[in-house]
């Protein structure tokens, strides 16, 4: 069975090694490809292969946000049916509606407690990963 292929796509650097940390406590065979911006994600994407199983976007992101990333990943055939989580600090429900219309399969407010993150990342990946 091939390795999971996960990328992040999030500016913070502490919540990215959190992120890795908690995925690598979960199943320690993940491969996570990390993007800083949803410029550097666009190239990725369209660079590297194979294409990731999932991606995790966080919104509130400099030159490209997570909206605008979400948007063009949706628009591109090869990329529209890889499944996309919000991973984002935002809590409005108005912003998690956004994103449902706007394609994305959930929405996933950052916790502050690690162990709360290995949870809700665990349930999220079973059942996407299916």
């Amino acid at each position: 069975m091939k390795p999971i292929k996960i990328l992040l796509i999030d500016d913070d650097e502490d919540d990215q090694a959190l992120f890795v940390d908690a995925l690598n406590q979960i199943d320690n065979s993940f491969r996570c490809d990390v993007a800083s911006s949803g410029s550097e994600a666009m190239h990725s994407l369209n660079t590297k292969s194979p294409a990731p199983d999932i991606i995790f976007l966080d919104l509130n992101m400099p030159k490209m946000n997570g909206y605008e990333c979400l948007a063009e990943i949706k628009n591109e055939e090869k990329f529209k049916h890889i499944p996309i989580v919000i991973y984002t600090t935002v809590t409005a429900q108005t912003e998690e509606q956004r994103t449902h219309l706007m394609e994305a399969e959930h929405f996933f407010t950052k916790p502050n407690d690690f162990t709360v993150l290995v949870k809700e990342l665990t349930i999220i990946l079973e059942k996407e990963l299916k």
